[in-house]
């Protein structure tokens, strides 16, 4: 499928294959926390719909106890190992789920709007502004939601990627100049 040009309304694209780990661990204990920042060289979101971008990672908050960790696919299995290493003594996980997920982009000034056909999330910047993570769904396709500087990005279970995609090229068709 083609990819929408960068200076449409909304633009559509693929993103670059990444490592996406599932961090599992209780955020009330100060030394799992002291543990994970010390890997992430940030430290853990914890409030509810909350990102944190860091030297290492992405972390975006999916629940109280739930992370996940986007980074550089480069960078995966070493980011792994940091935090295993860390957390032995914890009680805690972290899974690589990289090859569960496809990521995409929907960028430019009605990247919302064409989300917003699909999603019953208010996508207004007032009230999911940059940095802010939701779990949801999106034309029945379950998400996690990123809001970023240019617009969003989203991640699919690999198995509903197709769908997806077809789907923001329907949606977006009257975007396209």
């Amino acid at each position: 499928m083609a990819e929408m040009m960068q200076d449409t309304p909304a633009a559509i694209a693929a993103l670059p294959e990444s490592g996406k780990l599932i961090l599992r661990a209780d955020a009330d204990n100060a030394d799992i926390r002291a543990a994970i920042g010390g890997v992430l060289t940030a430290p853990l979101p914890v409030e509810p719909l909350t990102s944190m971008a860091g030297d290492k990672a992405t972390a975006l908050w999916l629940g109280p106890d739930e992370w996940l960790l986007l980074c550089a696919e480069a960078d995966r299995a070493g980011l792994q190992q940091a935090l295993e290493t860390a957390l032995a003594s914890q009680h805690a996980s972290v899974v690589d789920v990289s090859d569960s997920y496809q990521g995409f982009s929907v960028t430019g000034p009605k990247a919302a709007d064409l989300l917003s056909k699909g999603c019953a999330i208010d996508l207004h910047p007032v009230a999911f502004g940059e940095g802010k993570v939701v779990r949801t769904l999106l034309a029945k396709a379950d998400i996690t939601l990123l809001r970023i500087e240019a617009g969003f990005q989203l991640y699919v279970l690999r198995s509903f990627a197709e769908y997806t995609r077809l789907w923001l090229d329907d949606a977006g068709r009257e975007y396209r100049g």
